[in-house]
C-alpha cells in the first residue's frame, strides 16, 4: 500500500466495470434523499449504474463488490475540478464481512448485509459478471471493450444515512475503455437485492460501458455536507 495523506484510502483492483442504464426518473427519485437530484439524459429517464470490482489489495484484503448507484447532479465549489460523473450508491454487496463493515463504518455506504458471490468471466474483448446470494441469482451483466488508454479520472460519490449526508472524491486510475456501442446487456433477477428497482422499466442495453484493468481506486477524505 502507498503512503498517503491522512484520510486518503486506496484499493487496488484487477477489474472494474460499469454499465449505465436508463430508468424512469420516478424510480430514481424514490431512491434518492431529498437534497439530491437525478441526472436525466432524456426527459423522464434517469441513469442507473451497475458497477462491479475485483479488488486484490486493500486494508481489508481481497474481495468483490457490486454497486448500484443513481447518477446525480454534482456539488461544485468555486475553482473546483469538475467530476466526470457524480453517483449516489444506494446499495452495495460484497463477498466478505470485513469489507462490508469497513465501507459502512468509514464511508457510510448502504449494504446488503450478507456475503454475495461475485464471479468475473474475462475475455479478450468483453467481460461478464454474475452475482448470487444463497444460490439465487441477483444480476448478470455483459460489457464489451473499445479502444484503451491510461487515465486518471475524478468522480464524486454521495452518501446519506441516519448520521447525516456526506461526499467524497474518488480517483480511478488505470488502463481504461469506454464506449457507447450498445453491445452489452443486463439481466436483473427476482431477488431482494433488486427491491428498490422497477425491473421491468429498466432499459437493459447500456448506453455507456466502462472497463478498467489492473488499476487503483483512491478515496479522498469524507466530507460532511450540511443540507436543509
Amino acid at each position: 500500500m502507498s503512503v498517503l495523506p491522512e484520510g486518503f484510502v486506496q484499493y487496488h483492483f484487477r477489474t472494474a466495470i460499469g454499465g449505465f442504464f436508463e430508468i424512469p426518473t420516478a424510480n430514481a427519485i424514490r431512491i434518492l434523499p431529498p437534497h439530491l437530484q437525478p441526472v436525466e439524459p432524456h426527459h423522464g429517464q434517469s441513469v442507473l449504474s451497475v458497477m462491479a470490482f475485483d479488488f486484490h489489495d486493500s486494508m481489508v484484503g481481497a474481495y468483490g463488490e457490486l454497486i448500484y448507484s443513481v447518477h446525480v447532479a454534482p456539488r461544485l465549489a468555486p475553482g473546483g475540478r469538475l467530476p466526470r460523473a457524480a453517483f449516489y450508491p444506494f446499495l452495495l454487496g460484497t463477498t466478505t464481512k470485513a469489507s462490508r463493515e469497513h465501507a459502512i463504518e468509514r464511508w457510510h455506504l448502504p449494504h446488503f448485509m450478507h456475503d454475495i458471490e461475485l464471479t468475473f468471466d474475462r475475455g479478450p474483448h468483453d467481460v461478464r459478471i454474475a452475482a448470487k446470494h444463497g444460490g439465487r441469482p441477483i444480476v448478470d451483466m455483459h460489457l464489451t471493450d473499445h479502444s484503451w488508454e491510461k487515465v486518471s479520472h475524478n468522480y464524486q460519490c454521495h452518501m446519506h444515512d441516519t448520521a447525516g449526508s456526506y461526499q467524497s472524491t474518488i480517483v480511478m486510475e488505470g488502463p481504461f475503455s469506454e464506449s457507447e456501442d450498445e453491445r452489452g446487456s443486463l439481466m436483473m433477477h427476482d431477488h431482494p437485492f433488486n427491491a428498490a428497482l422497477d425491473r421491468a422499466e429498466i432499459n437493459t442495453t447500456p448506453f455507456r460501458e466502462m472497463w478498467l484493468k489492473d488499476g487503483l481506486q483512491t478515496f479522498h477524505p469524507l466530507q460532511h455536507i450540511v443540507v436543509p
